[in-house]
C-alpha cells in the first residue's frame, strides 16, 4: 500500500494522492534531490511476483523508457522511472512533470464545453499524437481522464504507451489470450478491439472523446465491455447534431469521419486532423514566414545610428548597471554602481536623460545617462524589493512598485514622494505602467489582479481587473492607448480595455510556462510576449492569433522582447557567455552590434527612446 511521506527510489517523497484508477495511484511528490514538485504514478497493476510478474515489470520499464523519449509541449514529460518495494512486492513507478490543471473528465462533469474550446483542445491533442506517431508510439488509451487542461488552456496528454506497457501478459501488439484489454472499451477502435491497433486507432478514440464533449454522451451505450466492443465493431454512430441541437454540419462531418470502422476512411493522420480542427476554430495556418508579414513601417531605423539609442543592462545578483550604444555594441560609461541588491527593472525617461532603477535593496535610484552619474539621492520609503519602475509620459513623475504591496509616486526633479503610497493590492506589486496620455496608472500584483489608478489623485479607477489565475507580472499600454496588456504566471497574456476595465478577446495562450513580459509594436498592431519557456511569441492584436514562428533562445541562454516610448519593438537573445544580440522580430533583421557583457548570470536589457540630447558621432 502506497502511503503519504513514503520515499520512493530514495528520492521522491509522496505528498498527497491526486487520483486512482485501474492501473494504480497518482501522487504529488517532492523530488528531494532537485527540490521540485513532481507527479508519481505507481503502477499497482503490476504488483506481485513469479516469472510472469518479473517479465511484465521488465517489459513495462523497457517500454516506459521508449515513451520517455517523447518531448512535446502537449505531452506530460516523464522524468524518471523505477521500482519500489522488494522481492515479490516490487511495483514500478513513473515520475512525471507535475501539471497544474484539470482533467477533461472533471470538466465534462461540470457541463457544457464550447465548440471553440473543443477545436483548440482537440488540435493540441492531435499535435501530441502526431509527435508520438512520428516516433512510432501509439497512445492506445485516449479518453477524458488522460487529458489535462492547464489554467491557460494548454493541453497535456498523459500516459502515452502506458496501457500497452502495463499489459501483464502481452507478447505482441494484440489482444492477449488471457483477455487483458489494452485500452478503455467506450473509446476503443474496432481494429484495436480485434487486437490490431494502428495510429489511426488513436484518432477513432479522439472521435469518441469529441462526440462526448459535444453532446455530453458517448457515441455508443452498453452495459459491459462486450457490449461496447460489439457496438464499435458493428453499429453505426449517430451524428452529434442528432443528439445535441445546434451543432454545425462541419462538426458532424469531422466526428463521423473519425468514427469510420475502416481506418483508411478516417483522417490520414493526426496532423491532418489538427488542421481540420483549427479550421473549425477559424485559425490561420500556424507556419508563416516572418519575412513576408505585413507590417506598418514607422520612422524606426533597421540599424541605429551611433548615439541614437541607449541600452541599459542589469546583471542579476550584482546590483550593477551598464549603458551601451547598440549601434556600436560598446559601453558609453563606467558601470553604474550604488545598489546593494539585484536590480530587477530599469526605465528611461521619455527624453532619455534619466535612467531609473529599482532594486532588491528596497531603493530606487536615478541616473544621468549623459554622464553615468547618480542624479540626486536614492529614493527611499519602500520596505521590500522594488520590482518595477515607470516614468509618466511627461517625465515629471516616477512610479515604483514593490513587494511591500504598495506603489509610490516620486517627483523626478526633486526626488520627493508625491502623495501617499497607493494601497489596495493584498500581495506584492510586480508591475506598473503609465498610459500614453498619463491619465491612468496600471498595476499588476501577485494577488492575481490588475488595478487602475488616477495618478493625479492617487485614487483607484473602477474595480480591480480579474481573470488571471496566477501572479500578474508586467503590464504595457499600447502606444495608441486603447489596450492594456498583462503577463502572468498562469502562462498567458491578456488584453484589457482600460476605458471599461473589461477583457478584450480570449487570453493569449501559447507559452508553456510563466509569461514574464509584454511589449507592443509602435503601431499597436502586434504584441510580443516572452516566457520562461525560452521563447518570444508575436500576436496579431486584431485577431488574437500567433504571427510567424516562435523566437527561441540560444543553448543555455535566454530570449526576450523590449521596446520604449518611441523606440522599435525588438527581440534580444542572451548567450551563455552573456553576449546580447538584438533584432527586429518581424523582419528578422539585426539591430546594431552585439554587446559583450561577459556575464554568467541573467542579464536584463532595457531600451531608451530616441535620444536627442546626446551628440552623435
Amino acid at each position: 500500500m502506497t502511503v503519504r511521506d513514503q520515499l520512493l527510489g530514495g528520492r521522491y517523497r509522496l505528498v498527497r494522492q491526486l487520483g486512482e484508477g485501474g492501473m494504480g495511484q497518482v501522487w504529488e511528490a517532492q523530488d528531494e534531490t532537485l527540490g521540485r514538485p513532481v507527479a508519481v504514478k505507481v503502477i499497482s497493476l503490476l504488483a506481485g511476483g513469479g516469472s510472469r510478474g518479473d517479465e511484465a515489470r521488465a517489459r513495462f520499464l523497457r517500454e516506459a523508457r521508449i515513451t520517455a523519449r517523447l518531448q512535446h509541449p502537449n505531452i506530460v514529460t516523464i522524468h524518471d522511472l523505477g521500482e519500489t518495494g522488494s522481492g515479490d512486492n516490487r511495483v514500478p513507478f513513473l515520475v512525471m512533470e507535475l501539471v497544474r490543471g484539470e482533467g477533461l473528465d472533471a470538466i465534462l462533469r461540470r457541463g457544457t464545453i464550447t465548440l471553440p474550446d473543443m477545436a483548440r483542445w482537440g488540435a493540441q491533442i492531435c499535435d501530441a499524437l502526431a509527435d508520438a506517431h512520428d516516433a512510432g508510439i501509439m497512445h492506445r488509451d485516449i479518453k477524458p481522464s488522460n487529458v489535462l487542461i492547464t489554467p491557460s488552456g494548454i493541453v497535456k496528454v498523459l500516459d502515452f504507451g502506458v496501457a500497452r506497457a502495463a499489459d501483464p501478459c502481452a507478447t505482441a501488439d494484440r489482444l492477449t489470450q488471457t483477455g487483458f484489454l489494452v485500452g478503455t472499451p467506450p473509446y476503443m477502435a474496432p481494429e484495436q478491439a480485434r487486437g490490431f491497433p494502428e495510429p489511426r486507432s488513436d484518432l477513432y478514440a479522439l472521435g469518441c472523446l469529441l462526440f462526448e464533449l459535444i453532446t455530453g454522451q458517448l457515441p455508443f451505450h452498453a452495459l459491459d465491455t462486450v457490449g461496447y466492443l460489439s457496438a464499435h465493431l458493428t453499429q453505426e454512430p449517430p451524428t452529434p447534431s442528432s443528439v445535441s441541437a445546434g451543432i454545425p454540419p462541419a462538426w458532424d462531418d469531422l466526428v463521423v469521419t473519425l468514427l469510420r470502422k475502416d481506418p483508411s476512411q478516417r483522417y490520414p493522420d493526426a496532423a491532418d486532423l489538427a488542421k481540420a480542427l483549427r479550421q473549425l476554430d477559424h485559425a490561420p495556418a500556424p507556419a508563416v514566414n516572418v519575412s513576408t508579414l505585413p507590417y506598418t513601417e514607422l520612422d524606426i531605423p533597421v540599424t541605429p545610428e551611433p548615439g541614437e539609442f541607449l541600452l541599459a543592462t542589469s546583471i542579476g545578483g550584482y546590483g550593477t548597471l551598464r549603458l551601451w550604444d547598440p549601434a556600436t555594441g560598446r559601453p558609453v560609461s563606467q558601470p553604474l554602481t550604488g545598489h546593494t541588491g539585484t536590480v530587477f527593472r530599469t526605465a528611461f525617461s521619455p527624453d532619455g536623460r534619466l535612467l531609473a532603477s529599482g532594486s532588491m535593496d528596497t531603493t530606487v535610484r536615478l541616473w544621468d545617462t549623459a554622464t553615468g552619474e547618480p542624479f540626486g539621492e536614492p529614493l527611499t520609503g519602500h520596505t521590500n524589493t522594488v520590482e518595477d519602475v515607470a516614468f509618466s509620459p511627461d517625465g515629471r513623475l516616477l512610479a515604483s512598485s514593490s513587494m511591500d504591496t504598495t506603489v509610490r509616486l516620486w517627483d523626478t526633479a526633486t526626488g520627493q514622494p508625491v502623495g501617499q503610497p497607493l494601497t489596495g493590492h493584498t500581495e506584492g506589486v510586480a508591475g506598473v505602467a503609465f498610459s500614453p496620455d498619463g491619465r491612468l496608472l496600471a498595476t499588476g500584483s501577485l494577488d492575481t489582479t490588475v488595478r487602475l489608478w488616477d495618478p493625479a489623485t492617487g485614487r483607484p479607477v473602477g474595480q480591480p481587473l480579474t481573470g488571471h489565475a496566477g501572479h500578474v507580472l508586467r503590464l504595457a499600454f499600447s502606444p495608441d492607448g486603447r489596450l492594456l496588456a498583462t503577463s502572468s504566471r498562469d502562462w498567458t497574456a491578456r488584453l484589457w480595455d482600460p476605458a471599461t476595465g473589461r477583457p478584450v478577446g480570449q487570453p493569449l495562450a501559447g507559452h508553456t510556462n510563466t509569461v514574464w513580459d509584454v511589449a507592443f509594436s509602435p503601431d499597436s498592431s502586434l504584441l510580443a510576449t516572452n516566457s520562461e519557456d525560452h521563447t518570444v511569441l508575436l500576436w496579431d492584436i486584431a485577431t488574437g492569433r500567433l504571427v510567424g514562428q516562435p523566437l527561441t533562445a540560444p543553448t543555455n541562454g535566454d530570449v526576450s522582447a523590449v521596446r520604449s516610448l518611441d523606440g522599435p519593438l525588438l527581440a534580444f537573445s542572451i548567450g551563455e557567455d552573456g553576449t546580447v544580440r538584438l533584432w527586429d522580430p518581424v523582419t528578422g533583421q539585426p539591430f546594431g552590434e552585439p554587446l559583450t557583457t561577459r556575464a554568467s548570470r541573467p542579464v536584463g536589457v532595457f531600451l531608451s527612446p530616441r535620444i536627442r540630447h546626446r551628440t552623435r558621432s
